[in-house]
């Protein structure tokens, strides 16, 4: 190679890097032609404007570049384009669209040095020292592509082991408790670790409302800002996705940068947890997609906590409260007698031939009576009345603001219910039972209430077993009229 062909290129090199603006746009809309995809790592609101002037400016380096005396500082650029690779990466730009990229901007170096030494005697020489020496700052270009790469390869491997860690320790931590407060704590104090974030939220559904259930990281008063569904005065939802079960979640931005999943399993909404940072931050797919796999857990274990609550407080045959219930629902009535001096009825019922329908047809059969029986009790009283199965046969109805008048119409309305019942299905054995009711007075607390009661149901049986031995049908003297 002549040192003549050198000194060309040098020039040539001053020449282009001076004003690289018409070959700056060529590449820039030859880029966004060819990868289009490219224009993603930009800023958002990215134009072709910005394209051009990011074109121009690797230009002039690589122009400078071609002198073999270049300054140019390439390991800083070397670095840079190391981190610029891996923020193509995070953005799902292939490694191939990006190294394209390069190969256009090296096409349009040579194709401006092949332009400009038409026609020179020189020309071949300086086109093969200009392929020469761009070709060493391309492959260590390439070589810094693939480093970003694999960083980010790296780094989201990584990434994905803590959060399979996490979601493991939120699995096995949210499988032991089946409390509400600890299961909300767990699948936040996670979230927020894994996520680097530095707040959150997780409200339960209570009725037709949500409840805030627990909080992290929220200073006094920001509790209201961080409600769930507004997040500050202004939001906007961004990005939606779905978990692996059935949790939504959206990504938010506004004064808080922020994830918001619905607690959702079985088609139930049964909550909202919130998870959000004040500083700027742009949430990847694979950050809504770990929320929503948390979300999942949550909405799993707060279904299976309520499951229990509901199996700690109801009779598994006929969905009454259970005993234990219905004790602490009537002495809560009778205390609210007591304070707002308010009347209180109480009201037993008894199968009085469960065994015989037991032994003639089997325990399947009586326990199909006692759901009937159940169901028509629970059809005939008020929602403010509270029905229980006390044990075996036995029911109780605690009804405040009510006498024992109003408890003995009801106790007709169940007896005419089943007499239809039992005249329609024309059962070999109809279901009968006894009624006992009681009034409360002061001083009475409602075991008092529950022994007057059990004294009046034991007289009616007694009463309708005389109807039956004589031929006639049992009736109960107070609840018939």
């Amino acid at each position: 190679m002549t040192e003549r062909a050198s000194d060309l290129l040098s020039e040539l090199a001053d020449r282009l890097s001076a004003d690289p603006r018409d070959s700056g746009q060529v590449v820039a809309e030859s880029v966004r032609t060819l990868e289009p995809e490219l224009l993603r790592a930009q800023q958002d609101g990215a134009s072709i404007d910005e394209l051009v002037r990011t074109s121009v400016g690797f230009l002039e380096i690589l122009f400078r570049s071609l002198r073999a005396d270049s300054r140019v500082p390439w390991q800083q650029y070397y670095t840079l384009a190391r981190e610029a690779s891996r923020r193509y990466a995070e953005k799902g730009i292939p490694l191939e669209s990006v190294m394209e990229g390069l190969a256009v901007f090296r096409r349009s170096v040579l194709a401006r040095v092949t332009e400009e030494m038409m026609g020179n005697a020189h020309a071949e020489e300086v086109l093969l020292l200009a392929q020469s020496r761009l070709g060493d700052v391309v492959e260590h270009l390439n070589s810094s592509f693939i480093r970003g790469y694999l960083d980010f390869t790296e780094a989201r491997h990584q990434a994905r082991q803590t959060e399979l860690h996490a979601l493991y320790h939120i699995a096995s931590a949210l499988g032991r408790s089946l409390d509400v407060a600890e299961i909300a704590e767990v699948g936040l104090r996670e979230t927020l670790k894994v996520l680097r974030l530095q707040a959150g939220a997780v409200w339960t559904r209570e009725g037709a409302r949500l409840m805030l259930a627990k909080t992290l990281g929220l200073q006094p008063g920001e509790e209201e800002e961080f409600e769930s569904g507004r997040l500050g005065a202004r939001v906007r939802v961004v990005e939606i996705a779905s978990g692996p079960a059935e949790s939504r979640v959206d990504r938010i931005t506004g004064e808080w940068s922020a994830i918001r999943a619905e607690l959702r399993t079985k088609g139930v909404l049964l909550g909202a947890m919130t998870v959000a940072t004040r500083l700027p931050r742009t949430f990847e797919p694979s950050d809504l997609e770990f929320v929503a796999a948390v979300a999942d857990q949550i909405a799993v274990a707060l279904d299976r906590a309520r499951q229990h609550t509901r199996e700690a407080r109801t009779d598994y045959l006929t969905g009454l409260a259970n005993r234990p219930e219905f004790e602490r629902a009537i002495d809560r009535a009778v205390a609210a007698a007591q304070r707002h001096k308010r009347r209180i009825a109480f009201m037993m019922i008894d199968l009085d031939n469960l065994k015989e329908i037991n032994d003639s047809h089997g325990h399947h059969v009586g326990d199909e009576a006692i759901r009937v029986l159940a169901h028509e009790l629970q059809r005939a009283v008020r929602a403010t009345d509270t029905c229980g199965r006390l044990g075996g046969d036995e029911f109780g109805v605690a009804m405040p603001d009510a006498d024992e008048r109003h408890a003995n119409e009801v106790g007709a309305r169940v007896r005419a219910s089943l007499e239809e019942l039992n005249r329609i299905s024309k059962a070999p054995l109809p279901i009968e039972f006894s009624i006992g009711v009681a009034a409360w007075r002061p001083g009475m607390d409602w075991q008092a209430m529950y022994e007057l009661a059990d004294k009046a149901l034991y007289v009616d049986k007694r009463r309708r077993h005389v109807h039956r031995k004589k031929g006639g049908p049992g009736r109960a003297q107070g609840a018939s009229g």
